[in-house]
């Protein structure tokens, strides 16, 4: 359970004067120049997984499609497809018509300001890889990107929201932002006896930035959770080699990318997760041990920021 809380945008002096000096720098909207394919065991149910990533004319957004399906059913990635299940992301059209653990590829979708692609699926959740986007960029980027000919959606965050968990231990908050560009701060601490140690991270998402810095990060696992997470039927096909789990004395057989791989790659969730409220958004998120659940929540507000006339003009 979360709570939703509006704060008045007269917070401070500084941030009033903030939000009125925010350029509203404008793109214009992206596809893939061409198909690309992507193929691999999916994340908790050990599908063999293809994705196809069809380019889309402007105002499509990003649409799942289940090619395995009688009439290859449409699941639009926006929050009003979202399903609640734990750890990952799911979105379905219907309870027989779902596609699971979205935000990796959305994350680099959106990292990466690509707007609109058909994305086929041949079976219910997405391929997994090494737990990160990277391979999801690196296919986009071979594939090329097209710019089109219509400008992009951007929601400008023009007042402070945040969203809380029932137990107020985890928070998720936006902020106007000076600059025209999506800002995340994550503060990553699960108390003293944690095995991951505090992390906090602040960023301002560019594609080259998002490439480089956080699409490389992978999910993790805590070794005390892998036997509990294969009850229940997620990762049976999974061992130590090809996921981050962390153990008593540190990652087990799979030595991290960055000291703070696991703050980075709640970034990346965050990156995907958000990326459904259905546009860009220029503001500044501020997490505080937040998960799928909050970023979900927040996805929610900021598509009613976006379709409440919040959005910025469109480039001619």
């Amino acid at each position: 359970m979360s709570v939703i809380e509006a704060e008045s945008s007269q917070h401070t002096h500084a941030d009033s004067q903030s939000t009125l000096r925010i350029p509203t720098l404008r793109r214009y909207q992206n596809t893939v120049s061409k198909p690309v394919e992507f193929r691999g065991l999916s994340l908790f149910h050990g599908y063999d997984a293809t994705a196809r990533l069809i380019p889309a004319p402007a105002n499509t957004g990003i649409v799942f499609r289940r090619t395995d399906l009688v009439d290859r059913p449409d699941i639009p990635a926006t929050t009003d497809f979202l399903v609640r299940e734990p750890r990952r992301t799911v979105l379905a059209s219907t309870p027989d018509c779902r596609i699971e653990t979205t935000e990796h590829l959305m994350a680099a979708l959106a990292g990466l300001q690509i707007d609109n692609v058909i994305v086929e699926v041949t079976c219910p959740e997405l391929p997994a890889y090494d737990g990160s986007c990277r391979a999801f960029c690196d296919g986009i980027l071979d594939a090329g990107i097209e710019g089109q000919d219509h400008g992009a959606a951007i929601v400008q965050v023009d007042d402070v929201y945040t969203v809380r968990s029932s137990n107020r231990k985890q928070t998720l908050t936006v902020r106007p932002y000076l600059f025209p560009c999506t800002a995340i701060t994550y503060h990553f601490d699960y108390g003293v006896r944690s095995l991951v140690p505090p992390q906090q991270l602040s960023v301002e998402i560019t594609p080259a930035f998002f490439y480089h810095e956080i699409s490389p990060a992978r999910t993790f696992v805590l070794e005390s959770e892998v036997s509990a997470l294969k009850k229940l039927g997620y990762g049976k096909h999974l061992t130590t080699k090809d996921l981050v789990v962390i153990g008593q004395d540190g990652p087990i057989d799979n030595p991290l990318r960055w000291s703070d791989e696991g703050v980075r790659h709640k970034i990346l969730d965050c990156v995907g997760d958000l990326a459904l409220n259905g546009s860009g958004f220029y503001g500044h998120v501020t997490a505080s041990r937040s998960g799928h659940e909050l970023n979900h929540e927040m996805a929610k507000v900021l598509s009613m920021m976006g379709k409440s006339n919040s959005l910025l003009s469109k480039a001619a």
